[in-house]
C-alpha cells in the first residue's frame, strides 16, 4: 500500500544521515503518538478504577471478569502505544542525525504492532461494553469502563495505528479521494477512443 500525499522526490531513504525536512514533518506524528500513550495510560487507571469498584451482586457474579479483560486490554494498548513511542523517537534520533540507523527493522515492528492494535481495541470495546452492562450503565463501574474504551480507542486512534513511515499520513479521506479521481480518470481516458 503506497501512501499519498508527497510525491517520490519529497520522500528521502530511511537511514540517509540528517534529513531535516523529514523530521520536520513528522514531528507532529511524533506529538500525536505521545498524547495517544497518555490516553492509554489513563485507560488502565480508569479500568482499574472501575475493577476496584465493581460491583459484587452474588459470589457466583462472574461479570467481574469483563473489568479484569477490559484491564488487560488496556495494558496491552499501553504497550502498543509504548511500542509506537518508542520506534518514532528513535526514528526521529535518525532522522536528526542524531543516531543514525536502519530503521527497516523499526518499520517492521511498526507496522506489526498496527496490526495487533485492531485486534486488542476490539476486544477492549467489547469487554467495556459487556462490563458496563453487567455493573450497569448508572454503576460507577460502568461508567468508569465507557470512559476506559473511549480512552482504549483514542490510544488506538492516536498511538497505535501510527506506525512508522517518512511519506506522510496513510489512509486520509483527501488522499483517498484523489486516488479515486485519478483511477476515474484512467479509466475514462482509456475508455475514449
Amino acid at each position: 500500500m503506497r501512501d499519498e500525499g508527497y510525491s517520490a522526490e519529497q520522500i528521502a531513504a530511511y537511514g540517509a544521515t540528517a534529513q531535516p525536512a523529514i523530521a520536520a514533518r513528522m514531528t507532529p506524528h511524533l506529538r500525536m503518538t505521545l498524547i495517544g500513550a497518555a490516553c492509554a495510560a489513563l485507560g488502565v487507571l480508569t479500568s482499574l478504577a472501575a475493577l476496584l469498584t465493581f460491583p459484587k451482586f452474588n459470589d457466583r457474579d462472574t461479570g467481574a471478569g469483563w473489568a479484569i479483560v477490559a484491564l488487560i486490554t488496556a495494558v496491552l494498548m499501553l504497550a502498543v502505544c509504548g511500542i509506537q513511542v518508542m520506534v518514532w523517537r528513535r526514528a526521529m534520533a535518525s532522522w536528526r542525525g542524531v543516531r543514525i540507523q536502519d530503521l527497516r527493522g523499526e518499520r517492521r515492528l511498526s507496522w506489526i504492532t498496527h496490526l495487533v492494535s485492531y485486534a486488542v481495541v476490539l476486544v477492549g470495546m467489547w469487554a467495556c461494553l459487556a462490563g458496563s452492562a453487567d455493573a450497569g450503565w448508572s454503576a460507577t463501574a460502568g461508567i468508569l469502563l465507557v470512559v476506559t474504551m473511549v480512552l482504549i480507542i483514542a490510544g488506538q486512534v492516536l498511538a497505535g495505528v501510527q506506525y512508522l513511515r517518512a511519506s506522510g499520513p496513510p489512509g486520509t479521506v483527501p488522499a483517498h479521494m484523489r486516488r479515486l479521481v485519478r483511477r476515474a480518470e484512467a479509466r475514462e481516458g482509456r475508455r475514449l477512443p
